[in-house]
């Protein structure tokens, strides 16, 4: 059965809810005048001109009984508080919120006029009526929200007047406290295009913004499962798997001629010294909905000609299905004496014979001379073959596009160097345009000093670029400046680059979360490592400073109308690294790369807890209903028959819950916050919760129902 997952954000839009930032007029215990006398005012006591020179005054909140800052007298049927003001209509929004703690009855009248009745009779109020009912327990704490128009404030001076009832003169309690706000425009929920079904893996609701933890952590719509570990022995060839786990590239196996997205390798590097890449062949079991490691072995890098790798670090998938991995480093020493420096070069390889496959003229194994010695992040080639674009971590700073002589043949081409025509100021493009200047690269001294060729040809130095890629969207090029915070992008036009922009961050830059604990700000941070597209044109942002998030950008993002998620928060000590998609995107792989040894253990998909401590881990994440059986499975019996009644409510509830186990429900409010939250191991069948106290002050509730193999969301009307 096909299960739809919706996020609490996107059920939110539906129902054209708003989140809403405030600024305050006057704050909860702030001072009021008030009269405790215990007898009937006259009516003119709450219009502006009233004499209350003559009342007490204190702080709120104000009364006897409980907790308070000031004590009135007691007993009371009746109290009466007020205070003046000053606005300026020019600041006012057209509905101001005011917020009361009320125990237990009361008129609010602004300017003489009323405004607000809680909780009291109709009709004709005197000293002597009563508050409709008790309030007590939790509510005697809650602020009350009310909403007052503009039309009913005045330029300058203000009265509020309050007028509070008990319940019985007898009562052992009075209470009171307020709060104005001025609401400022409402922030409006973005729509989510990539949700409309639930079942693509960016789906999500943005994980809570935090520090790092002892855990990894990732939005409650997906689960992870550990494909392997630093350490792991091998299954062919001996040895064990490397560690500073780095890019990660799935190369999909063709099965009926056709990429298969469940049997695949999957490349990881390993940024060390010496270096190294793990080649795994991997294939995912429909019946238990889990990855399985069929065999592991390490990319021999023996032969003389190549003398070996070092920090290998990112890389990139070749449309004609191989994987190219970058050394980082440059060294100047040539220890075979082949005329190459040996390292800062990109090499080629067959994933499915672990071998080195670019040549040299000799027909010995080499590297990719002509792509030009660098400290090298990664590399993304064009679909067609016929382009591959990079660039330097270190160095030079610069970004690099090399074009083939012959497509999907790295092995000779020109090579360019991106020059923007006005240059950067504090990190932005001056200008929209640039120019491919070509840099030589077809002798043995040129190849073995790009970096100086391309500073004295003017190529713009960026700081740090860590990553490429192209959007299978509009094929612009972007790229990451970890040094400058930011997501640059552009469109190549050959030998010219127009378009050039800032496409996302900048450290300082905040944006909004939509996330189940309501609204949050985050701001970017730095330290832009990996780039992936998915196939909807989401930009996954991998960093590798600030908090090690994982960031999804929406294809139609823009800095002046932002769409941007919080997908990851990596554990403790460790940054996430590469990011893969099998072809239908349901599946995609990264790296914890050295975490702390100090992380906890973890339970994964599979169900069995897992220990990486100290230890580079690779994963693989997906949606809950793909990945994982047993209880994790989709219970195809209850995703129908789950049913809140009644419905509208006046707040008691009754769910049905036999067959769910591990029970969460989740109560929000119209404004995305969680005003309840309970976990139930074991239920009953019928399970009965009551939310008579959110529904007073709220007309609507989102539920979210979760249990193991099931998720659901229930609007709950008031009646």
């Amino acid at each position: 059965m096909k299960r739809k997952l919706l996020s609490v954000a996107a059920f939110l839009l539906m129902t054209n809810s708003v989140i809403q930032a405030q600024t305050t007029i006057f704050d909860k215990g702030s001072s009021w005048s008030y009269d405790d006398k215990g007898v009937q005012l006259a009516d003119q006591w709450k219009d502006p001109g009233f004499d209350i020179s003559g009342w007490l005054s204190g702080n709120g909140p104000l009364g006897y009984g409980d907790p308070v800052t000031t004590t009135i007298t007691k007993p009371l049927n009746t109290a009466y508080f007020t205070k003046d003001f000053t606005v300026n209509l020019a600041d006012l929004t057209e509905t101001v919120e005011l917020g009361v703690m009320r125990d237990d009855g009361i008129l609010v009248f602004l300017n003489g006029v009323e405004v607000v009745r809680d909780n009291m009779p109709a009709g004709t109020i005197t000293y002597a009526t009563l508050s409709s009912t008790t309030i007590d327990g939790a509510n005697e704490s809650v602020y009350n929200v009310f909403s007052i128009p503009k039309a009913n404030f005045v330029q300058g001076t203000n009265r509020i007047s309050i007028e509070l009832h008990n319940r019985g003169a007898s009562s052992s309690d009075l209470r009171m406290d307020a709060y104005l706000k001025n609401t400022t425009p409402p922030v409006v929920i973005p729509p989510d295009t990539s949700c409309n079904d639930g079942n693509h893996i960016s789906c999500f609701t943005s994980i809570v913004p935090t520090a790092q933890t002892s855990k990894l952590i990732i939005p409650i719509q997906h689960k992870f499962q550990l494909i392997l570990k630093e350490g792991d022995s091998y299954t062919e060839g001996g040895g064990f798997v490397g560690g500073q786990n780095d890019f990660t590239g799935y190369v999909a196996k063709k099965i009926s001629g056709a990429p298969s997205s469940t049997d695949g390798y999957l490349s990881v590097n390993h940024e060390t010294n010496p270096g190294g890449v793990t080649m795994a062949e991997i294939n995912f079991n429909a019946t238990t909905k889990l990855w399985e490691l069929t065999k592991s072995r390490a990319v021999d890098f023996s032969s003389a000609s190549l003398v070996q790798t070092i920090r290998n670090c990112s890389g990139g998938v070749t449309p004609w299905g191989t994987i190219v991995t970058s050394e980082e480093s440059v060294a100047g020493n040539d220890t075979n004496g082949d005329g190459y420096k040996d390292y800062g070069w990109l090499v080629e390889i067959d994933p499915a014979t672990a071998q080195v496959i670019s040549k040299n003229t000799n027909g010995t194994k080499g590297k990719l001379w002509q792509m030009g010695i660098m400290n090298h992040e990664n590399v993304v080639i064009n679909d067609a073959g016929t382009t591959a674009y990079y660039g330097e971590d270190g160095g030079t700073h610069m970004v690099y596009k090399f074009v083939m002589d012959t497509p999907n043949d790295l092995s000779s081409g020109n090579l360019y160097v991106l020059k923007l025509d006005q240059g950067l100021t504090n990190g932005d493009p001056v200008a929209t345009t640039a120019v491919w200047i070509q840099v030589p690269n077809k002798t043995q001294a040129d190849q073995n000093n790009t970096a100086s060729l391309a500073e004295s040809l003017g190529g713009t130095k960026f700081n740090g670029i860590e990553d490429v890629e192209i959007s299978p969207l509009d094929g612009k090029i972007y790229f990451t400046a970890k040094g400058l915070d930011k997501v640059y992008r552009l469109k190549d036009n050959g030998t010219t680059a127009s378009e050039v922009e800032v496409f996302v961050g900048g450290g300082s830059t905040v944006y909004n979360l939509y996330t189940a604990d309501g609204v949050k700000t985050e701001a970017w941070g730095d330290g832009n490592d990996n780039l992936t597209f998915d196939e909807l044109g989401n930009l996954w942002v991998l960093q590798d400073g600030g908090k090690n998030y994982i960031w999804v950008i929406a294809p139609d993002h823009t800095q002046a109308n932002p769409k941007v998620k919080l997908f990851a928060s990596m554990p403790a000590g460790s940054e996430p690294t590469g990011l893969t998609f099998t072809p239908d995107h349901k599946f995609g792989f990264f790296s914890i790369q050295h975490p702390g040894s100090g992380i906890d253990t973890d339970v994964d998909a599979t169900g069995n807890t897992i220990d990486y401590k100290g230890k580079s881990a690779t994963i693989v994440i997906a949606l809950k209903q793909n990945l994982g059986g047993g209880s994790l499975g989709t219970i195809d019996h209850t995703i129908n028959n789950v049913v809140v009644s009644p419905n509208p409510t006046y707040g008691i509830v009754n769910i049905n819950t036999e067959n769910l186990k591990n029970l969460n429900v989740t109560a929000y409010n119209m404004l995305g916050q969680i005003v309840y939250k309970k976990s139930f191991a074991e239920t009953n069948a019928v399970l009965e919760l009551d939310f008579t106290t959110q529904l007073q002050f709220s007309n609507m509730l989102i539920l979210n129902i979760e249990a193991d193999g099931f998720q659901k969301t229930v609007k709950l009307l008031k009646k």
